[in-house]
């Protein structure tokens, strides 16, 4: 009996470990089999989007673009062309809308590298031939009267002929540029200028219609090249607005207007301020807004009275442009002037 009853045990906890083995080799081929393609009409998650690296600003590159010019001028000024050269290409480049003058300090810079490189190239000497010892016969001797015509031919030889001296350069740069260069008084270019002079000494200006921004005497050798780069940004700045002026005048007796007085005259004055937002894609000059300049567009010119105001493009102090704009409070208009 014992025995009958060890087999039927032994027999069952092989079936029952047959049987585990089998669930963990079923649950194993399962995992390992890719999931089924989703079928129509459901519904899937969404799949994270991908960071895009965002591209770098036009500020930045406008930044840049002008730190190199400032390198360029600074070159220029110091006679390094080849440095300037590849300074005002890199800023040129880095502007997405080519403008200001990086174009023509480019050609100045350009046309004055290749002024000094073929300044510096020196031609190989050209070889001197000896000349052939002959001999000959001996003369006689001259007589006075031959000797006398020899030394009055020999005192009427033609004087020397003095070379005239040669040229020297200018260049004229600002910031901003296209302000008017005056040389000894005159009026003779905008800057950026390329000025070929006479060795001397000059008195050079920088002026903005009828206002001289900066004066400075200048000594031109012969052939040679002197750069004048000066930055008036700040003289151009709009003038800040005068502060209010407090009341002074007594508590017990304030001022009273006028009975009489038309409510017409009260609305004329402006009682408040706006600006205005000035641009001028086709004609390069400096914006004068009620007679009072703001410097060259696009600018936002501020602290407006509200009414009507008059806005001027001038060239070289000559008005271009003129029209009247409305000026409304708390608002900035925009303007073009085409």
């Amino acid at each position: 009996m014992k025995q009958k009853t060890w087999i039927a045990v032994i027999v069952v906890g092989t079936l029952a470990i047959n049987a585990m083995a089998y669930v963990v080799v079923r649950k194993r081929r399962a995992s390992d089999v890719p999931p089924p393609p989703p079928v129509s009409g459901t519904t899937t998650a969404p799949t994270p989007p991908i960071a895009v690296p965002a591209p770098p600003s036009e500020d930045a590159n406008e930044g840049l673009s002008r730190a190199r010019r400032a390198a360029g001028l600074a070159a220029l000024e110091d006679r390094d062309y080849d440095i300037a050269v590849r300074e005002f290409t890199e800023a040129l480049s880095l502007r997405r809308t080519p403008g200001g003058d990086l174009v023509e300090l480019l050609r100045i810079a350009t046309d004055l590298q290749s002024r000094e490189r073929d300044r510096t190239r020196v031609e190989p000497p050209k070889p001197t031939r000896e000349p052939a010892v002959t001999r000959t016969p001996p003369r006689a001797k001259p007589s006075r009267a031959s000797s006398s015509r020899a030394s009055t031919h020999a005192k009427e030889e033609p004087p020397p002929v003095l070379e005239e001296p040669r040229n020297g350069l200018l260049l004229v740069t600002s910031t901003p540029p296209g302000l008017v260069v005056q040389v000894d008084g005159k009026a003779v270019d905008m800057t950026p200028a390329r000025l070929p002079l006479r060795p001397g000494t000059y008195r050079v200006a920088l002026a903005q219609g009828e206002r001289r921004l900066m004066e400075e005497t200048v000594v031109l050798e012969e052939d040679g090249v002197h750069s004048l780069n000066r930055d008036v940004s700040e003289q151009l700045a709009p003038p800040a607005p005068p502060r209010p002026v407090a009341n002074t005048a007594p508590a017990e007796t304030p001022p009273t207007p006028p009975a009489t007085a038309a409510p017409v005259a009260v609305k004329a004055e402006a009682t408040g301020r706006g600006e205005l937002d000035i641009s001028s894609p086709s004609l390069y000059g400096e914006v004068w807004v009620n007679n009072r300049p703001y410097g060259f567009p696009p600018l936002v010119a501020q602290n407006l009275p509200a009414g009507p105001a008059r806005v001027e493009v001038r060239v070289n102090g000559e008005v271009k442009r003129r029209m009247s704009v409305e000026v409304e409070a708390g608002r900035r208009v925009a303007v073009r002037v085409r």
